[in-house]
């Protein structure tokens, strides 16, 4: 099981453009970040396209709380420069000061229909969907070094966001937490805008 440190701000569709430049079309460097190699993304636009369907055995965030059920059981289904791929997801999700400190376990999966059909033959049911279409780069920081940063500028049911985590294991998390509010500053952004809600808090309330 991985561990994931993780946070994500809104952004203005003037940042969202500004940080796409930055990372996809490198028209701005940014002093202090390396960029090690672009994530999966399509040659030509540079974003690749995520579709997550959530499901649960459960009705309400209460429920699923109650039974203790993962906060994410996800399918994802991700498409790039025509070529589609699905993964299974499951995620247990803790928040200290505002950061995610996520553990995640993830899998290819060659046919989703199949993970679909077991999901309701054993009760369960999609209850969310969201579709993110993202650039993403690895970086290195002078915040510190020897990390590796995972960097996402995205639309998210077309909300223009970021995410920024760490998946490494090695590393003290509030080393590691810090330095995410640290990076976020050197990209230009307030760092106390973080977004500590879910995405399904989120655009309920778009």
């Amino acid at each position: 099981m991985g561990r994931e440190i993780e946070i994500k701000i809104p952004l203005s569709f003037e940042e969202y453009t500004r940080l796409f430049d930055i990372f996809f079309n490198k028209k701005e460097t940014v002093q202090g970040v390396e960029f090690i190699k672009k994530n999966s993304g399509d040659e030509a636009s540079g974003i690749a396209t995520k579709r997550d369907e959530y499901w649960s055995k459960y009705n309400s965030r209460a429920e699923r709380i109650e039974h203790k059920e993962a906060q994410v059981i996800r399918i994802r289904s991700e498409e790039t420069s025509g070529v589609c791929k699905a993964y299974f997801t499951i995620k247990h999700k803790i928040f200290q000061n505002g950061i995610e400190l996520n553990k995640e376990d993830e899998t290819f999966v060659e046919d989703p229909e199949v993970l679909r059909e077991f999901f309701i033959e054993a009760g369960y049911h999609k209850w969310f969907e969201k579709i993110k279409k993202s650039c993403g780069a690895y970086c290195y920081s002078s915040v510190l070094p020897g990390v590796e940063f995972h960097v996402e500028v995205e639309l998210v049911n077309d909300l223009p966001y970021i995410e920024i985590e760490v998946t490494q294991e090695q590393g003290e998390a509030d080393k590691i937490k810090q330095a995410l509010q640290e990076l976020v500053r050197q990209l230009g952004l307030n760092p106390e805008k973080r977004d500590i809600r879910s995405w399904v808090e989120i655009l309920e309330k778009k």
